[in-house]
């Protein structure tokens, strides 16, 4: 009897057991974690030097005449004015060699010559130049403005000191730029600043910028007067004259052979133009005293467009230099 007790008790035991294991809230599933999904970079398509660079130099002559006013340059006075009210705003860049610079030079000027030496400190320029104008100054404007539309389509904000440092020094200039002006000049020379580097816009102009003052040649990629005079006379079929003057100056009389494309818009609507008509030649620009045709020199050389400036252009009233003020060169309408 009494076993009979305890086989029911613990059958009854038994029975309670499998019942609460049934019934016991069923544990989750113990998984692993999947991988995330991989993580898709997308690159940014590599840079087309060519097309960087005929997009800086289209950009430069489109802006003429419409955000910029100025033909990239700046009057000798209008740069005293404003170097006394604004000196902040403005950093000055002396081009000349350093015995010029010693001689004289605009307080604050920063001395870095014409030719590799620039190459050599384009990241620095850049830097100093960080939110303020950089003013370019050589001795008569036009290896001045040869840089200063290299710099410009660099991304740095520039403009080109009229008729440069001038004085009586520089034959021809003798009343023009700043010392021709009789403006006050230092010779204490001021250092390159040490600043944090600013990213460059393109890579592709940047090194096509440097290239071109890297290769300076020893004529600046300029030619003189005489020199054009007697290339003209023996083998004009070796080159292209390009004139950038305005069209009613041009009508009024121009070199033999040269082909009107007004500095501004125009060339930049004509650089096929010119590279395909220029072919096996060397295109040789001129403007009325040298600037201008520099800016559109540099910025043709670095299109891939072998080009030279005539050194001191066609000429104008007032400026004894230039082709048209010598009467033994022929000008022709």
């Amino acid at each position: 009897m009494l076993k009979r007790k305890l086989s029911s008790i613990l059958s009854l035991f038994v029975i309670t057991g499998f019942l609460v294991t049934g019934c016991g809230q069923a544990q989750p599933a113990v998984t692993t974690p999947s991988d995330p999904p991989a993580k898709t970079t997308t690159s940014a398509p590599a840079e087309d030097p060519a097309k960087a660079i005929k997009g800086a130099v289209e950009t430069y002559f489109t802006d003429l005449g419409s955000s910029v006013k100025n033909s990239y340059k700046i009057p000798e006075k209008d740069l005293m004015t404003e170097l006394d009210k604004n000196p902040d705003k403005y950093v000055v860049l002396d081009i000349r060699k350093a015995d010029a610079y010693a001689k004289g030079h605009i307080k604050g000027a920063i001395n870095v010559p014409y030719g590799p030496e620039i190459a050599k400190n384009l990241e620095n320029i850049r830097a100093i130049a960080q939110d303020k104008t950089l003013i370019v100054a050589c001795y008569t404007g036009q290896t001045a403005g040869q840089t200063d539309s290299l710099l410009n389509v660099a991304g740095i904000k520039t403009l080109s000191l009229n008729s440069g440092m001038g004085g009586s020094g520089t034959p021809g200039f003798e009343n023009r730029g700043w010392l021709g002006q009789k403006f006050p000049t230092v010779t204490e020379p001021t250092l390159m600043p040490t600043v944090p580097a600013v990213a460059s816009k393109s890579k592709a102009v940047d090194e096509a910028v440097q290239k071109y003052f890297y290769e300076l040649p020893k004529d600046s990629y300029k030619i003189d007067l005489p020199v054009m005079k007697d290339a003209l006379a023996k083998e004009a079929d070796k080159y292209y004259l390009v004139d950038v003057r305005k069209a009613e100056d041009f009508a009024k009389g121009h070199i033999k052979g040269a082909v009107n494309i007004p500095y501004g818009p125009e060339i930049a609507k004509n650089l096929d133009s010119i590279k395909e008509n220029s072919k096996g030649k060397t295109v040789v620009v001129y403007c009325y005293t040298g600037q201008t045709a520099g800016q559109t020199d540099s910025l043709l050389n670095i299109y891939g467009i072998p080009t030279k400036s005539l050194n001191f252009g066609f000429g104008m009233a007032g400026f004894s230099k230039g082709w048209s003020a010598d009467k033994s060169y022929e000008v022709v309408q």
